[in-house]
C-alpha cells in the first residue's frame, strides 16, 4: 500500500464571498430571508474546518475467471483459468478474462464517498463493465467491480487499484493505492495442442504413409524377387511352397515437408473493432502454435512471413536454429508493423504472389494464414494450386462484428474469395473470432493423407 495523500478541499473564501453578497442583497432589499440565508455558508466553511480526516480502512480482493477457452480445454477450476502459480493465471491471446475485484470497508467508521479505480494494464483492452466505482459503504460492507478485458500475446500484471475518499463535508480527500490479494497477472503463451496433418511428403522417413513401397510396418505388396533385396524381406513361406523367390514390401513412410506462409502486409493490421486484437497477431498466433507442433512431430517445417514489398523466409527443419530464426520472424511481425526487424531473413520482392511459389520446395505443404481482405491471397492460393501444392487456409475474419453498408459489403467480397480458395482446391477454415483456437487448428486440415 502507498502512502496516502491527504488534500483539504478549501471552501472559506467563496463561503465569505457568498455570505457578504446574500447579506448587502438582503439589507438592500430589506429581506430577512435573505439576510439569514447568508449564514449557511458560512456553517459549510465551518464544516469544511472541521472536518474528519480520519483514516478509512479498506480490504482488496481480485479474481480472474477465465470466461471462454481457445484451447478446446475445460478446467477443472470451473473456467477460472489455469494458474502456473499463486495470483497468477495463464490463457490463450484472444480470450475474454472476466476480472472481478472486490473492496471491503475494513473499518468502524462509514465510508460516506468511496471511489476505485483498478490497475489494468494499459495493453489490456476493457470491452464490458468497467473498473471504476464509486460508492457508499457501511463497516464491512464490500463492492465488487466486474470487467471483461481481451488477452494480447504476453505476460501483464494488473497494479494496485486507486482508492480514494471523501469525508461527509466532502472537504477532505485521501487518496491511496491499496494492496489487492489474489490473481495479479495474466499470461498469453499458449499451449500447442496436436494438428493433424494434410497430404504432401519428400523422401524422408517419418510418419505420414504413403503410396509406395519401401521401409516401414504396414503391408504393400508382393512382387518378384530383384537381386540384392534385403534377405529379411524374402517371402519364404512362398518360397517353401512355390520354389519362387518374392520380395515382401510395407508402406513406406515419409516426413511432411509445411511452410507456413504468414501475410504480414499492412492490410493484415486490420481488426473487426478497435477492441479486438488485429487479424495478424491470430494469424501468427496459429502459424506459431502449429509450426510447433508440427516440429515436435518430426516434420521439417519452415516460415514465410510476407510484406508489402518485402519476404521473409525460414526454410524447413527441426533443428534448434530453425526454431530460433522462426520464433524471431513471428515475434516480429506481432510486435510491430516495421519490416526492419527481419533482418537477414528479407528479400525484396515486386510481386510476392508470383516469387512465392517459386521459392518453395517442392512436394511441400502450404499453410496460408491471411484474412482475405484483398485479392492477392486467393491469387496465391490459385498460383500454388496451380504448382500441385497442397494448400490449407486458415482465415481470420475481420469483418463479422461490422454493422456499416461498406463493411457488409467487403464481408461479402471475403466471403467470395474464400469460395475461390476452394474452388482452386484448397482446405479453408473461416475463423470466426469467438472459435476455440485448439479446435480450429484440428479442423484446418484433414487426416493424414497419402503422397
Amino acid at each position: 500500500m502507498t502512502d496516502r495523500t491527504v488534500e483539504r478541499l478549501e471552501s472559506g473564501e467563496w463561503a465569505l464571498a457568498a455570505t457578504l453578497s446574500l447579506a448587502g442583497l438582503g439589507i438592500a432589499v430589506g429581506s430577512q430571508l435573505l439576510v439569514v440565508a447568508a449564514t449557511l455558508p458560512l456553517w459549510y466553511a465551518a464544516g469544511a474546518v472541521l472536518g474528519s480526516e480520519g483514516t478509512a480502512m479498506v480490504r482488496v480482493q481480485r479474481q480472474f475467471v477465465v470466461s471462454d477457452d481457445p484451447g478446446g480445454h475445460e478446467d477443472a477450476d470451473a473456467g477460472t483459468g489455469t494458474h502456473a502459480d499463486s495470483g497468477a493465471v495463464s490463457a490463450e491471446p484472444g480470450t475474454t478474462v472476466t476480472v472481478r475485484t472486490t473492496v471491503q470497508n475494513a473499518g468502524s467508521e462509514t465510508i460516506v464517498d468511496l471511489r476505485v479505480i483498478d490497475g489494468v494494464p494499459d495493453a489490456l483492452p476493457v470491452v464490458s463493465g468497467s473498473p471504476r466505482a464509486c460508492n457508499t459503504l457501511e463497516p464491512l460492507e464490500e463492492t465488487t467491480l466486474e470487467y471483461d478485458v481481451e488477452l494480447r500475446r504476453g505476460e501483464y500484471a494488473f497494479a494496485d487499484p486507486t482508492i480514494r475518499t471523501r469525508d461527509l463535508t466532502g472537504t477532505v480527500a485521501q487518496t491511496w493505492q491499496a494492496s489487492a490479494a489474489g490473481d495479479d497477472t495474466v499470461r498469453c503463451t499458449p499451449v500447442v495442442d496436436a494438428v493433424s496433418l494434410g497430404d504432401g511428403t519428400n523422401d524422408y522417413a517419418g510418419e505420414v504413409p504413403t503410396d509406395e513401397g519401401g521401409s516401414g510396418l504396414e503391408f504393400y505388396a508382393v512382387r518378384e524377387y530383384e537381386p540384392g533385396d534385403p534377405v529379411g524381406s524374402i517371402d519364404w513361406r512362398r518360397y517353401a511352397a512355390t520354389r519362387d523367390l518374392a520380395t515382401v514390401e510395407y508402406r513406406a513412410e515419409r516426413a511432411t515437408r509445411i511452410v507456413c506462409v504468414v501475410d504480414a502486409r499492412s492490410s493484415q493490421y486490420r481488426a473487426a473493432t478497435t477492441t479486438h486484437r488485429p487479424a495478424i497477431e491470430r494469424s501468427a498466433d496459429a502459424a506459431k502454435r502449429t509450426f510447433e507442433t508440427l516440429v515436435a512431430a518430426g516434420h521439417p517445417t519452415g516460415v514465410v512471413g510476407v510484406y508489402d514489398d518485402q519476404v521473409a523466409t525460414v526454410p524447413p527443419g527441426t533443428d534448434a536454429e530453425t526454431r530460433r530464426s522462426v520464433a524471431r520472424i513471428l515475434n516480429a511481425v506481432q510486435d510491430s508493423p516495421q519490416h526492419g526487424h527481419w533482418s537477414t531473413f528479407r528479400t525484396r520482392t515486386n510481386d510476392f504472389v508470383t516469387d512465392l511459389p517459386r521459392r518453395l520446395p517442392g512436394e511441400a505443404q502450404v499453410y496460408l494464414f491471411s484474412s482475405f481482405v484483398d485479392d492477392d491471397p486467393v491469387e496465391l492460393v490459385e498460383a500454388l494450386r496451380a504448382r500441385d501444392y497442397a494448400v490449407r487456409v486458415v482465415s481470420p475474419d475481420v469483418t463479422a462484428a461490422g454493422d456499416d453498408v461498406a463493411t457488409r459489403l467487403e464481408a461479402l467480397d471475403r466471403g467470395t474469395r474464400l469460395a475461390r480458395a476452394r474452388r482452386a482446391g484448397a482446405r479453408v477454415v473461416d475463423w470466426d473470432r469467438d472459435q476455440s483456437l485448439g479446435v480450429l487448428l484440428r479442423n484446418a486440415v484433414g487426416e493424414v493423407g497419402t503422397r
